[in-house]
This record gives C-alpha cells, sequence and structure tokens, in this order.
C-alpha cells in the first residue's frame, strides 16, 4: 500500500469516528441484583417463609419415622408369634406405609420447590419493573446488573434506589404449598 493511499484510508476512518465521539454517550447505572435477592423486604419474608414449611415438614417426617420403627420392632416381635402367611401380610402392610411416607415426602419437597420457584419469579419480576422505573425516573439508557460488571464507580450504582421501590411494591410474597 503506498503511503497516499494509506493517508486516505486513515482519513476515511478518523472522518468517520470523529462525529461519533462528539454523540451523546449514553447514560449507565449498575445495579446489584443479589443484594436485592438478600436485603429486599419480600426476599426475607419469602425466606422465613420457607424455613417455616421446612421446619413443619421436618417435624411430620420425623414424627412419621418414629411412628415407622415403632411398627417395625412390633412387626418383628409379633414374628415368632405370626404364621409365615400373617407375617408377610403384616410385612407387605408396614412395607405400603414406607411406601406411602416416601410419597407424601416427595410430593411435599416437589410442592415446596414450586411453591418457591413461583415465588421467586415474582420476586425476578418485581426487580425487573423497580429497576425499570428508576431508570426512566433518572434517564439511565442502560442498566447492567453488578455482577457483568467488573469495576464500576460507586456513583453508577441504583440498587438503593431500586430497594427502594422494590419494597414499596412487594413487602412479602406469599408461599404456596399445598
Amino acid at each position: 500500500m503506498t503511503q497516499r493511499t494509506l493517508f486516505a484510508v486513515l482519513f476515511m476512518v478518523f472522518s468517520t469516528i470523529a462525529p461519533l465521539a462528539h454523540a451523546a454517550s449514553p447514560t449507565i447505572a449498575v445495579v446489584d441484583v443479589e443484594r436485592l435477592y438478600i436485603e429486599s423486604k419480600g426476599a426475607k419474608s419469602l425466606k422465613s417463609q420457607i424455613e417455616a414449611k421446612k421446619e413443619t415438614f421436618r417435624k411430620e417426617f420425623s414424627a412419621k419415622e418414629a411412628e415407622l420403627k415403632k411398627l417395625e420392632v412390633a412387626l418383628m416381635s409379633e414374628r415368632e408369634k405370626l404364621s409365615a402367611e400373617d407375617f408377610g401380610k403384616q410385612r407387605k402392610a408396614f412395607e405400603q406405609k414406607i411406601l406411602e411416607a416416601r410419597k407424601l415426602f416427595q410430593k411435599r419437597s416437589n410442592s415446596l420447590d414450586d411453591g418457591q420457584k413461583e415465588a421467586m419469579r415474582e420476586l425476578r419480576k418485581g426487580i425487573a419493573e423497580a429497576t425499570t422505573e428508576v431508570a426512566e425516573e433518572k434517564s439511565y439508557d442502560v442498566v447492567l446488573t453488578r455482577d457483568s460488571v467488573v469495576i464500576a464507580e460507586k456513583a453508577l450504582d441504583i440498587t438503593a434506589d431500586v430497594l427502594k421501590k422494590l419494597d414499596a411494591k412487594i413487602a412479602s410474597i406469599p408461599l404456596k404449598v399445598e
């Protein structure tokens, strides 16, 4: 490439870049979504409800386990007194109770998971709405999540404002568990 051609190419590149440098740069903000998942009223409410449900289930299954152990001990102590056929029937009934307890445990676990997923969807939706409102109020063109930014000036962080909006929108999220 000759010097003249190189100069012409560089001139064209710089002449197209120069106007872009004078254009208004977008206003950018950063929101810490993880912090919102921890500190928002809705998230705290949800966490306490989940823990309460888990504790209720834990107590229910401890009682069920104790009942089954008691039945097992009784069945084993009766083994010598019962005919093989009667023992087989009682053992089968005992195994059925174990199977029912497992099904109940699985049903409760799935129900808790489904309720938690639904509540988290509601929280995510609230975070998106609150973030959008703050961005519109403050005329931000771009809002990035904190985990997608390596370094950012603290003045760009709008998490506190979003948290206020979110808490005003969602003070509590009901956990629906059957």
